[in-house]
């Protein structure tokens, strides 16, 4: 009930937002991936203020001993946010003023942007409505920036895949960066992109829905232990004992989720190597798909030591969601 109460509450905001440049010719937005500009007083952003923004808004995403956060955050001072730092693609900006107001503007400056308002009476007031808000703002930008992500996918896939049509079912977007590395009669495929150092791996594989919906295990289980097959027998490293499995020993998350009307399972979790050393972050769609009476994987390994992995976890989700069964 609170996931829904949060939903609806977003696009009430949605709804009120007003666009005052909305008949003007805007500008292309600008920003890193999963880059926030807050504008706030300095004062604010070295006291308690600053600390619960980057507290929320800058959040570790990992618990493996590395920090990596959910968004980089640039502050600038109100006098200083020049009409350069307006054309960002997420904004927050704080202000005390005797109105009391949390909202939400799209394509305030440019295209696309998310630019939100908090203003309140004093300090205290602007720290109790940020935490009060502080959710909804980062779902907001969340939502955003996979929706970008997704565009510059689209742009950068040219391939004609029919791999995938002949296997699944289904089309997918992926970037020409990507190179099919496995196909077989499983079926399964593995696609992946190099990097400088490490690769980016795209995988899709099946299983019947009888498999994973029995009375054996729970629904949960049964789709880390097909997980942990496909690993066993398709992922294996240059050691010839090597193959990569599912990290027990750090949480997973398990969520139920809708893409492309289905429903499907959204996975994300660490993977690691049996009689190896490399590990990394996965991020899994298991959908259920009643047409072919199976559960389709489609799933992204991050392989890449010692570097920041969540922009590039965000481009393997941003593939993933450009599914279509087109054969439906």
């Amino acid at each position: 009930m609170k996931k829904l109460v949060c939903y609806f509450f977003v696009i009430f905001i949605f709804s009120c937002s007003k666009n005052k440049h909305e008949n003007i010719s805007l500008n292309q937005s600008y920003g890193n991936r999963n880059e926030v500009v807050l504008v706030l007083d300095d004062s604010l952003w070295i006291g308690l203020m600053g600390d619960s923004i980057r507290a929320k808004l800058a959040q570790p995403i990992s618990d493996r001993g590395y920090f990596e956060p959910t968004f980089d955050l640039i502050q600038l001072d109100p006098k200083i946010f020049t009409t350069k730092a307006k054309s960002a693609r997420n904004i927050v900006l704080f202000s005390t003023d005797t109105e009391h107001e949390f909202l939400l503007q799209k394509s305030v400056y440019a295209t696309p942007q998310n630019f939100f308002f908090l203003r309140a009476a004093n300090s205290q007031d602007l720290l109790k409505m940020f935490h009060k808000r502080a959710d909804s703002i980062i779902n907001v930008f969340k939502s955003s920036e996979i929706n970008e992500e997704m565009h510059t996918v689209v742009r950068n896939s040219n391939q004609e895949l029919d791999e995938l049509k002949d296997f699944f079912g289904c089309t997918l977007k992926i970037p020409d960066s990507y190179h099919l590395q496995v196909k077989h009669e499983f079926p399964f495929l593995w696609y992946q992109k190099d990097l400088f150092s490490g690769n980016i791996n795209l995988m899709l594989y099946e299983f019947p829905i009888t498999e994973i919906e029995n009375n054996k295990a729970t629904i949960e289980e049964h789709l880390i232990e097909a997980r942990n097959f496909i690993g066993r027998e398709f992922i294996r490293t240059a050691k010839d004992t090597g193959f990569v499995t599912t990290n027990d020993s750090i949480n997973f998350e398990i969520t139920p989720e809708t893409i492309q009307g289905l429903p499907a399972y959204r996975i994300v979790g660490y993977w690691e190597t049996v009689n190896d050393y490399l590990s990394g972050p996965y991020i899994c769609y298991a959908i259920r798909d009643d047409y072919y009476k199976r559960y389709l994987f489609v799933e992204g390994y991050i392989n890449n030591p010692f570097k920041q992995k969540r922009d590039q976890l965000l481009e393997i989700e941003a593939i993933i969601k450009t599914i279509n069964f087109n054969e439906h």
